[in-house]
């Protein structure tokens, strides 16, 4: 399974996401006709009228079996658990399915359990998007240069889909990263998950305030830039947050150990006496600086 072109993809979830999967798959090249499916019928239609796909698989709509020998299921966390635990007679045998799932441990254990029906699964996260929604906002260049993560395959049918679904990656510009489910929702609760709570946290405690319209007239840029996470949806990061909770967890307290500890230098004897020396402070800033000039 070394090919990096399919006959037949279905894309079930026709937002920003599935839709420009479609539309980068085209562009590469690796695809012949595109079908695509969603709960939402206006979903589809955006879909249909931006050419992301050329038809609806109605395999999903009518309990039968897909041709489709590519499924990729881009959708929240949970629905794409469900689908798999509810839905996965829609895939042929023989057919790779991948999702675009922004947690992988509980996805790739809901596929674990239906490996025998067949198919084979490779569990994928393109750390890519946008603030904008929807199939009218979807770009065939979303992935270009940007980290998509597969994880580690099982055995050997697996690794050889993976092999395949990589390939495709490539073409289509994206940076493939495989690493194990584990090890992928550790690292995003660190990179994605804790910058989304903590844009939320800075907005909330402004927003909270009785002056935040006044606040938030004075604000520049970085406020803006702090807070832009703020706007997204909490239908996608509930099934994020819950099927990483741990992880997320963890990561909070790392950053809030940090915070506590500028906050009770701010406040200490250090302070009485005029600008003191900060130490504690100035090193978190000295890291953060390394940090930011090594990317």
């Amino acid at each position: 399974m070394s090919q990096t072109f399919w006959d037949g993809v279905t894309v079930v979830g026709c937002g920003l996401m599935g839709a420009s999967f479609a539309l980068a798959l085209r562009r590469a090249g690796a695809c012949g006709r595109v079908a695509g499916w969603d709960t939402e019928p206006a979903a589809l239609d955006a879909a249909l009228a931006r050419g992301a796909i050329d038809e609806v698989d109605e395999a999903f709509a009518g309990g039968t079996v897909s041709r489709a020998d590519f499924v990729y299921l881009a959708a929240p966390v949970g629905q794409i658990v469900e689908t798999l635990s509810a839905r996965s007679y829609h895939f042929k045998p023989g057919a790779v399915v991948t999702d675009a799932g922004s947690t992988k441990a509980e996805v790739c254990r809901a596929a674990r359990e239906l490996r025998p029906r067949g198919w084979r699964f490779v569990g994928g996260h393109p750390v890519a998007g946008s603030h904008l929604g929807g199939a009218a906002h979807a770009r065939e260049d979303l992935f270009d240069g940007a980290p998509y993560v597969l994880a580690e395959a099982e055995d050997a049918a697996d690794a050889e889909a993976t092999a395949a679904l990589a390939g495709t990656l490539e073409l289509m510009g994206a940076r493939v990263r495989v690493m194990t489910a584990a090890e992928h929702d550790r690292a995003l609760a660190l990179v994605s998950h804790l910058p989304q709570l903590v844009s939320c946290a800075l907005a909330s405690a402004v927003e909270g305030r009785a002056d935040a319209e006044s606040l938030k007239d004075l604000a520049g840029a970085g406020y803006r830039d702090m807070t832009r996470l703020a706007a997204s949806p909490w239908g996608v990061w509930r099934d994020i947050l819950a099927s990483n909770a741990e992880n997320v967890a963890g990561a909070l307290d790392a950053v809030i150990a940090q915070l506590a500890a500028a906050r009770d230098e701010l406040r200490g004897p250090s302070r009485r006496g005029g600008v003191g020396e900060l130490a504690a402070t100035r090193s978190l800033f000295a890291r953060s600086r390394s940090s930011v000039g090594s990317n």
